[in-house]
């Protein structure tokens, strides 16, 4: 089954250029090697008045029948990846979303 593996996150602060290079250029192309991990589309937050909050955001389409197995291979192949002391490691937050209704309308 197909599901986005939501992803939030902030970077130390002073340092969100560096983050950001860092996730488009390294982390989210390791991520998409991973068994099941077809993607990645990434965002920045913004409050409702338009002004970023911080956060920044990966949603990775994940194919599995196992939502749970899967993040827990992604945080099994964590060591082997090239990670960056630029994340509030402090931040992650993981979450999965699973479809509803037709794909698009």
């Amino acid at each position: 089954m197909r599901y986005i593996l939501h992803v939030t996150s902030r970077a130390v602060a002073g340092r969100e250029a560096e983050y950001d290079r860092w996730y488009d250029e390294v982390h989210s192309v390791e991520m998409c090697r991973l068994p099941g991990v077809r993607s990645c589309t990434r965002y920045r937050e913004l409050d409702m008045t338009g002004i970023e909050t911080g956060v920044f955001v990966a949603d990775y389409e994940v194919e599995t029948d196992d939502p749970a197995a899967l993040l827990e291979s992604v945080f099994a192949a964590a060591p082997t990846m090239r990670l960056t002391d630029s994340i509030d490691m402090e931040s992650p937050r993981f979450a999965f979303f699973k479809p509803t209704g037709p794909d698009r309308i």
